[in-house]
């Protein structure tokens, strides 16, 4: 991705120094010794050490550790772990973003293919969530390829950025869903702890062996996604562009209500009541129609002997 040089007058008031220095505009920090590093060799070695030992393991020393320097002298070109991170989601998002032909569905599956690859040659990159707006070139470089992609797409700007921007979200989620490390314990415990009274619909799925094994980042699963996704853009556009209707708005604050938890606990307890109930109905109602087969057996073998007999 090719940086601007020289900053940009203006450009810099308010802008966070990390946003800055991906864009190649920040203002040259005045500690530490004389310059012998450079940004790209501080990002490449965090990187390599997120990609090594995960996100959690980069700190300002480790870094310099590994460059051989002192944590000091990293901040004549970083002011903290933020700025640090936000290069490394800028530098580990540069990913081969050639054109290609074909239909607006296949550009879209290549594209998605080429984000994909980057989140999974650094797994660590889905730990740090997208912002809805792109500030850093490469970030941006992904949304403009998104965009390029559905250049035949017969809809409004704004509603192909909602897209591109709907679809690298899922593109991270998978990653971020892909990365199944529970414990073989708590695997095991889940097929007890998922009844089919409290989880009618999952726990038949528990009890198949749904969640016995780590569930695999496979090509098929992905793509079924994508595809999905894409299908429903497709019927939106067949149908005109349709205005959709309106969406519940519900307030943040209704999660966090007591008196809304407390009738949701309320409600869970009665559908519990509810099943047990049934449950005892269907036993009854098992039980009448044994007792009424087994009369009926008895008096269909008391007529087979009387015919027998006569």
């Amino acid at each position: 991705m090719t940086r601007r040089q020289e900053p940009v007058e203006g450009a810099l008031e308010g802008m966070p120094h990390g946003i800055a220095a991906s864009w190649g505009i920040a203002a040259e920090g005045q500690r530490g010794p004389k310059r012998e590093l450079s940004l790209e060799r501080i990002t490449e070695a965090a990187i390599a050490i997120a990609d090594d030992e995960g996100l959690e393991s980069v700190s300002m020393s480790k870094v310099a550790t590994a460059l051989g320097y002192t944590p000091m002298s990293l901040y004549r070109y970083v002011t903290g772990k933020d700025d640090l991170l936000q290069l490394m989601f800028d530098a580990a998002s540069d990913v081969p973003l050639a054109s290609t032909e074909g239909t607006w569905r296949e550009q879209l599956t290549h594209w998605a293919a080429v984000v994909r690859a980057g989140y999974r040659a650094h797994p660590w990159l889905a730990a740090i969530p997208p912002s809805a707006t792109p500030t850093t070139p490469n970030r941006i470089a992904i949304v403009e390829a998104g965009l390029h992609a559905m250049r035949s797409l017969h809809a409004p700007g704004p509603i192909k950025l909602s897209v591109t921007l709907l679809l690298l979200g899922y593109v991270a989620m998978y990653q971020t869903a892909s990365r199944d490390s529970v414990d073989p314990a708590v695997r095991s415990a889940l097929r007890m702890l998922i009844d089919v009274e409290s989880y009618p619909e999952l726990a038949p799925l528990v009890a198949d062996g749904v969640f016995d094994e780590p569930i695999i980042d496979s090509d098929s699963t992905f793509y079924f996604g994508f595809q999905r996704f894409l299908d429903g853009i497709e019927a939106w556009m067949h149908a005109e562009g349709h205005v959709d209707d309106p969406a519940p708005d519900l307030p943040a604050a209704i999660v966090r209500d007591g008196g809304v938890r407390a009738a949701q606990k309320a409600v869970r307890e009665a559908e519990e009541r509810l099943r047990a109930a049934q449950a005892k109905a269907s036993q009854a109602i098992a039980k009448v129609a044994d007792r009424e087969r087994k009369a009926a057996e008895k008096i269909a073998a008391k007529e087979e002997k009387k015919r027998q007999k006569g």
